[in-house]
């Protein structure tokens, strides 16, 4: 999501009549897009902030804060870092400019974080990469989990119009995009807050008739809303990926409802069973959080024990950082670090090995693959003209071919497996 916001970013600032620098001291104005999932991420911006007040770019220079911290800390901001200019938070992403030319003008910092949503823009717009590209089918979140700070920043779920999404693809695919990845904090609550009748199956169903675009992607799907017609609409619709991004947080109930995720271990086991069964060539990957307010070692073996049941192709694992606002942040959070970073590792072992067996099992197969762009892996011992894209169960996949392959489809033969990755060859028949 914010990679998208930044597209967006530099769209408006280009059509205001700015230029992107890749050298620092170049630049008049420094942003920050910033994000606050997770306390690491705000100690990199607030280190770099640092630097900055250190080491002046230039003496006209603009310093902002985008994004999520923006929206947290507001004016807290300019009170801890005298040298920033700009605090503008997500939904108010379509001010930053004016907001710039009145810092320059009137010599003054301004907060810009006033917005509860997001205004509805249909944007298609500046994009960094013109094969593939990220869309926004809605803001913001209503579920309230209780470790997440996004409903405080990002405010409540808004869905865009139909009509909004459908002519930002149409605009992608006449510009050469291959595929989409459709955002959204619970892509399965689309449509929910429109007054016509539209949910997310039929945004899929609506997209895959749009000719020019090859592959359809989503993130992310929330477990108490995914259905068997979305299950459905991945099996039958020849456009929509067979990849399904479900966070199960943790394998604990009693963790899980101390998160309020709205699920219990068996509901989502249920799940993962219909959705290998509709789609039983379906990768699944998740987001696990170790450490949690008052996860005893019991309910760590819970969730240790899940992952081996499940066996996820891919897991994003982190250590529990309390999030200013949320309920968790009220919670005695008890698990010492040390505890938190051994049970972390203890889960990304075993991810490793879990990605590395499944990734095993394609050698020999042949699999559809994207060239995204060439790859410089030749310089780790793999041959010159390796390419490098994704299956569509969203497997990267390095592989051997012609000059005359970024942009096309292939099938790509696996003879090469690693816990991330797959290297082949390609068969020269371009799809």
């Amino acid at each position: 999501m914010n990679m998208r916001d930044s597209e967006i970013i530099l769209g408006l600032m280009q059509q205001h009549g700015y230029k992107q620098t890749k050298r620092l001291e170049e630049a008049d104005i420094v942003l920050f897009n910033t994000c606050s999932v997770r306390r690491h991420a705000e100690e990199r911006v607030w280190s770099q902030l640092g630097i900055l007040k250190k080491k002046p770019i230039r003496t006209t220079k603009i310093i902002g804060i985008l994004g999520c911290m923006a929206q947290n800390y507001q004016d807290g901001i300019f009170r801890r870092l005298p040298h920033v200019d700009l605090v503008c938070g997500p939904s108010n992403i379509y001010d930053i400019p004016q907001a710039i030319e009145k810092v320059f003008q009137e010599n003054t910092r301004v907060l810009a974080v006033n917005r509860k949503s997001r205004p509805l823009i249909s944007d298609c717009g500046f994009r960094i990469n013109r094969l593939k590209a990220f869309v926004s089918i809605m803001y913001g979140c209503n579920n309230f989990c209780s470790y997440c700070i996004v409903p405080y920043v990002r405010g409540r779920e808004v869905s865009r119009p139909l009509k909004h999404i459908l002519d930002e693809v149409k605009d992608l695919a006449g510009r050469g995009c291959k595929e989409v990845t459709l955002l959204g904090q619970n892509v399965n609550s689309y449509g929910k807050d429109l007054r016509t009748k539209v949910n997310f199956v039929k945004l899929l169903e609506a997209l895959d008739k749009i000719k020019g675009i090859a592959r359809i992607r989503f993130v992310t799907s929330h477990p108490k809303d995914a259905t068997k017609k979305m299950f459905g609409a991945m099996r039958d619709l020849p456009k929509v990926c067979e990849h399904l991004h479900l966070p199960l947080q943790a394998g604990s109930d009693k963790i899980l409802r101390a998160m309020k995720r709205g699920y219990i271990l068996k509901d989502y086991l249920k799940l993962i069973e219909y959705f290998r069964r509709i789609v039983p060539n379906g990768s699944l990957t998740t987001d696990i959080i170790a450490g949690f307010p008052g996860e005893a070692q019991t309910d760590f073996r819970k969730t240790y024990q899940a992952m081996q049941e499940i066996q996820f192709d891919e897991a994003f694992i982190f250590k529990y950082s309390p999030r200013p606002k949320t309920k968790a942040a009220r919670l005695d959070d008890n698990v010492a670090t040390e505890e938190k970073q051994d049970r972390n590792q203890s889960l990304l072992k075993l991810q490793e090995e879990i990605s590395l067996r499944k990734n095993r099992k394609l050698l020999r197969r042949s699999l559809e693959v994207m060239a995204e762009e060439r790859s410089d892996c030749f310089a780790r011992g793999l041959r010159k003209n390796m390419f490098k894209g994704r299956t569509r169960t969203n497997k990267i996949t390095l592989f051997s071919g012609t000059s005359d392959l970024v942009s096309k489809i292939v099938n790509v033969r696996i003879n090469q497996a690693t816990t991330h990755s797959l290297i082949g060859e390609s068969d020269g028949k371009k799809n």
